[in-house]
């Protein structure tokens, strides 16, 4: 019988500030014992506060905490505000500032994030709302038994969105490590490719690198148990979009994805600047991973002429195309 497990990857230490907000911790763990970590990806948590006064409609309440996320991750969440290590209900919280703790559970497998915020401020007769968006992966772990010599069997592929496993710019490949020594890769017994083969049982720290070209992504399974003559079939689902170009000039060769607002502060005739980009697509007309998110673009003609296109939003699960 077929176990499905699934892991979301998650960013183990962020601090992220915004209006005094602090993400002060953002880790997960599964019961299977799993723990992931982030060396280098695109996921990323923000967080807002707003102040209102209570309409006179609404029941009054001290905090709210809104939540929004990406693709597919999570099934739901609890709220735990503390006052110097003190419990205190959202409902009628004192004016003063809080802690929040948010522990949300895993759509796939039993496991959790939790994600700890500091400077959540209440003042008196109004409503603070907390507004929490998480960006992140999800990997599914297939796990059913196959003969195998008494070796484990492993295929990691990468799914840019839920139901997208196109492998094209980019690939899931993993590096093995003895559980808690990662001076020395172990190589595996049996190799059919970068991102398929087999291993000797054991509890192994894997890094899993998604290749794309110029940026690589790196993310550790730790404690990653692997059984004897049992396959381990592991899809990352990325909740990225997709962006491309698709204009009807044959003299574009590349798009740069900068940050939005890039353009309006690059002073001077437009052209690229490889310490501000985000991502880089080459050739412009393929299709190429990208996280969600509102990006100025930059054209470029065969390096001989740049034309920016302003406020280019990526969604999860969708196909964005530049003209």
């Amino acid at each position: 019988m077929k176990k499905s497990v699934v892991i979301l990857f998650s960013i183990a230490f962020i601090v992220f500030s915004v209006n005094a907000q602090k993400v002060t911790s953002y880790t997960y763990k599964l019961a299977n014992g799993i723990t992931v970590k982030m060396e280098k990806a695109w996921p990323k948590v923000w967080v807002q506060q707003t102040q209102e006064a209570f309409s006179a409609s609404e029941q009054p309440q001290s905090v709210v905490v809104n939540m929004r996320i990406m693709g597919e991750l999570t099934k739901g969440h609890t709220f735990k505000l503390t006052s110097g290590g003190k419990d205190v209900r959202l409902k009628d919280a004192s004016p003063g500032t809080y802690d929040l703790k948010i522990n949300s559970a895993l759509s796939g497998s039993p496991g959790n994030i939790v994600t700890d915020i500091t400077g959540v401020v209440v003042k008196p007769k109004m409503k603070t709302s907390v507004n929490v968006t998480i960006y992140d992966y999800q990997i599914n772990i297939e796990e059913s038994p196959l003969p195998a010599k008494g070796l484990a069997s492993w295929d990691f592929k990468v799914n840019r969105y839920k139901g997208n496993n196109d492998q094209t710019y980019n690939q899931a490949v993993p590096t093995f490590y003895a559980k808690g020594a990662r001076d020395k890769t172990i190589t595996p017994d049996e190799s059919s490719g970068k991102s398929s083969g087999k291993i000797k049982p054991g509890a192994y720290d894997v890094l899993v690198t998604v290749e794309i070209p110029g940026y690589n992504q790196k993310i550790w399974l730790e404690n990653f148990t692997m059984k004897a003559d049992v396959s381990y079939k592991v899809s990352i689902n990325m909740n990225a979009g997709e962006v491309m170009y698709a204009g009807t000039s044959r003299e574009v060769t590349k798009l740069h994805l900068y940050p939005s607002g890039t353009s309006d502060k690059m002073q001077g005739v437009a052209k690229p600047d490889r310490s501000l980009e985000f991502l880089v697509v080459e050739p412009a007309t393929a299709k190429f991973p990208c996280m969600p998110g509102t990006y100025d673009v930059l054209i470029n003609y065969g390096n001989k002429k740049y034309e920016w296109r302003k406020g280019i939003i990526v969604r999860t699960g969708t196909i964005t195309t530049v003209k």
